[in-house]
């Protein structure tokens, strides 16, 4: 039993010496290595900072006040690449700077000439060195200088048309399609000669109601940017209904000394009528006539009926009365 617990007393005792070691370096020796570490890394911080090196920072530019009649076909480069040297705690403070402020170029400051607009390398310089410290000194520049291609365009106004057919249901008929805006504004270029158009596309328009709202978009055309994309369209119908009409026919065309008999003294007419203008349309806005010259030289008893005038607010007119006997009367004096 005791050779038993010989081991066990050994490793108790190590493990109490362990224990009383810490126990000594927690109350008195480790923050005074601490704070041994935090000098040691201090200084060794110092002197990297005070060292020189090289970097390539990567900084955006962006070229501002664009005219209006210049329409970029080939933009400048979006990043352009630095190579720094200087001391570490100034290349830092670059980094920093870089990453977080775009080079705003003014398009003043460039070249324009035959559709090639460059800035010079001095200029770029420049504007690239305002984000740094003085201590920074700029090796090289990648690229060297910022070009982009143009062309000349001009504004013009084109009227919204559409493309499409309409499909009426339920007795609904098209009165008119609206656009707002009923034009937009286009940029085109002036090399372009082609003619453009701003075009609604619009497919197939059931009329199932009065009036139809949507938002459409323009058809994209080559070479033309318009003010808006789309466009509010609206579509309004009319609802009609059948209705049938007797009116009086009348002689054209006839010498003064003969006049017209026919039988029957009225012809049918059926026209479709919007719902709501029913009651508006009477016999008297149709003149339907048997013309003079369709019965001089002929043998026919009968004779053909022609609709002479009608209202513009009816579709569908036709006569159920196509042709009446007749008779020509001279008139007594």
């Amino acid at each position: 039993m005791r050779e038993q617990g010989k081991p066990k007393s050994r490793f108790a005792k190590l493990f109490r010496k362990i224990g009383d070691s810490l126990l000594k370096l927690f109350r008195g020796d480790f923050p005074v290595f601490l704070l041994f570490l935090a000098i040691t890394f201090f200084l060794w911080w110092s002197q990297t900072m005070s060292q020189s090196y090289q970097t390539v920072m990567k900084v955006p530019v962006q070229v501002k006040d664009v005219p209006d009649d210049v329409r970029v076909t080939v933009p400048t480069a979006r990043y352009i690449s630095v190579s720094l040297s200087g001391k570490g705690s100034a290349l830092r403070k670059s980094g920093r700077r870089g990453s977080r402020h775009v080079i705003e170029i003014d398009n003043d400051a460039f070249n324009m000439l035959q559709g090639r607009a460059s800035l010079s390398t001095q200029r770029l310089r420049d504007s690239i060195s305002a984000l740094l410290p003085s201590s920074v000194t700029i090796r090289s520049v990648s690229p060297d200088s910022l070009v982009y291609q143009y062309a000349m365009q001009h504004s013009v106004m084109l009227p919204v048309e559409i493309e499409g057919t309409t499909e009426s249901q339920d007795q609904f008929f098209l009165e008119r399609i609206e656009f707002k805006p009923d034009s937009v504004r286009a940029k085109i270029l002036l090399s372009d000669t082609a003619s453009h158009r701003a075009v609604v596309e619009a497919g197939t328009i059931v009329l199932a109601s009065d009036t139809i709202v949507r938002t459409m978009p323009l058809r994209h055309a080559p070479g033309v940017i318009f003010s808006t994309d789309e466009v509010e369209m609206t579509v309004i119908a009319q609802q009609y209904t059948e209705k049938s009409l007797e009116v009086p026919i009348k002689g054209v065309n006839f010498p003064d000394y003969l006049s017209l008999k026919s039988f029957p003294s009225k012809a049918v007419v059926v026209v479709w009528v919007k719902m709501s203008e029913y009651d508006k349309v009477t016999a008297s806005d149709f003149q339907v006539v048997v013309d003079y010259n369709d019965i001089a030289g002929s043998d026919a008893s009968k004779v053909r009926v022609r609709i002479y005038s009608q209202p513009a607010n009816v579709r569908n007119v036709r006569l159920q009365t196509r042709t009446v006997d007749y008779l020509m009367e001279t008139k007594v004096y």
